[in-house]
């Protein structure tokens, strides 16, 4: 069945248009606190409205009051703010056993967020039934601990079980978006791509548009390719952790924003190494996006891949997918 792709997705009252990426904020593997990340995102609203916020980390922070009160103020200024349950964290914190899932509706309760992801069991069941069952229990308390906040469900498993684990949470549950993490895609970006659309495909079937949201994706190539597959939302780390090449895409060491500071005015001006490498990878963000926006809806996305992307990269997707130039 072929359901047409919307220009926007409602969750709650709000339309986010797609596709949309969300920088993420993590204390894991990330050089500042949570608070320094968040005020540089509100500083710099004009460029990216979107976040994307840890409950394990608000339940561990220091400064809870300070981050409540910034996480309203961006809300009433604009932000769509995306909460995390927190499970990503706990694990490389080797938390798991002291982050449950009431833990996660205190936060739930206590901090603003525009829509929030839910509870993840990130070894399920074998049995498809059985997967399913807890996915819809899981989501079914989330939702009542959340009260008028939409709760999107998250979906592990393997490459060849997700498309209909998927299909039969929304049958059950009637959510608008639904979740999967990008390393349970499959190895590599191909295999992965082709995941997208037979999710794609699967989510389709149940006649309606439904949202896809990958999670951990935020390198811009992936994000391009996912986006022609099916995927409409993504979040990532990559925005603080590494510096993007304006002119390719591609994503390098943080040391190495030295070599690209003149691609934006940000690296004219007197800002600290971490604020000015922040400011140049959401310029970058913010335009891919808004580019990579119209092309879908205009159908020619094969051909934004064509211009923007590495030739040997896109090449590759010509073999894998067949593609031809678009008018």
């Amino acid at each position: 069945m072929n359901v047409p792709r919307p220009k926007e997705i409602v969750l709650g009252g709000t339309s986010l248009e797609i596709p949309v990426f969300f920088p993420s904020i993590s204390t894991v593997k990330t050089a500042l606190p949570p608070t320094e990340y968040l005020s540089t995102l509100h500083s710099l609203r004009s460029l990216n409205q979107n976040l994307l916020i840890s409950a394990f980390d608000l339940s561990r922070s220091k400064n809870g009051d300070e981050l409540a009160e910034n996480l309203l103020t961006a809300q009433k200024a604009g932000a769509v703010i995306l909460m995390d349950s927190g499970n990503y964290e706990s694990f490389w914190k080797d938390e798991q056993a002291t982050w449950q899932q009431s833990d996660f509706h205190n936060i739930l309760n206590q901090y603003s967020c525009t829509f929030s992801f839910g509870f993840d069991e990130q070894s399920p069941p074998a049995n498809v039934n059985d997967h399913v069952a807890l996915v819809v229990d899981r989501w079914q308390k989330d939702q009542a601990a959340g009260g008028d906040c939409v709760i999107v469900p998250i979906v592990h498993g393997d490459a060849d079980s997700l498309p209909d684990v998927c299909a039969q949470v929304i049958q059950k549950t009637n959510v608008p978006m639904i979740a999967v993490a990008e390393r349970r895609l499959g190895e590599g970006i191909l295999q992965r791509t082709q995941t997208v659309m037979a999710l794609r495909r699967a989510l389709d079937l149940t006649g309606r548009y439904v949202g896809l949201h990958l999670l951990g994706t935020g390198n811009p190539i992936s994000i391009a390719l996912y986006s022609w597959a099916g995927a409409d939302s993504f979040d990532g780390l990559e925005w603080c952790q590494t510096v993007i090449d304006h002119d390719t895409g591609l994503l390098y060491h943080l040391s190495h924003s030295d070599f690209f500071q003149h691609q934006t005015a940000w690296g004219d001006g007197e800002l600290s190494f971490q604020a000015r490498t922040l400011a140049h990878n959401l310029t970058f963000y913010a335009d891919w996006m808004q580019r990579l926006r119209v092309a879908l809806h205009e159908g020619k996305i094969q051909n934004f891949c064509r211009f923007n992307i590495p030739p040997r990269i896109y090449g590759r997707c010509v073999e894998t997918f067949g593609w031809e130039d678009e008018a």
